[in-house]
């Protein structure tokens, strides 16, 4: 029996736990934001548009230390917090106005 299979079960809890604290960072970024359109603050349906799913597959890639997140802030920086009703209209080319 090699070691990968003596500790397999181990192993992917550990790559479970440090993705799911990497999608807890994600969501901590978004806690006290707001859909730029509409207002929603509900955490769960927030998303970085245009680049949400990118931004998340490389967040569960990279490591927590400030270093490694620094080009994913950056690319948070180019993106806008909407909620994802918001995100499916600007999708299918819906014109939204920003709330003041």
């Amino acid at each position: 029996m090699t070691h990968y299979e003596k500790y397999k079960k181990t192993i992917k809890e550990g790559i479970r736990k440090a993705r799911r604290k990497r999608d807890i960072w994600i969501n901590e970024l978004l806690a006290d934001k707001t859909c730029i359109y509409c207002g929603e603050a509900e955490t769960c349906t927030l998303a970085f548009y245009p680049d949400n799913k990118e931004i998340r597959i490389i967040s569960r890639s990279k490591g927590l230390r400030e270093k490694l997140r620094l080009p994913i802030l950056e690319r948070i920086q180019k993106n806008q917090i909407v909620c994802l009703n918001c995100e499916a209209k600007l999708n299918n080319d819906i014109q939204l106005s920003p709330i003041l």
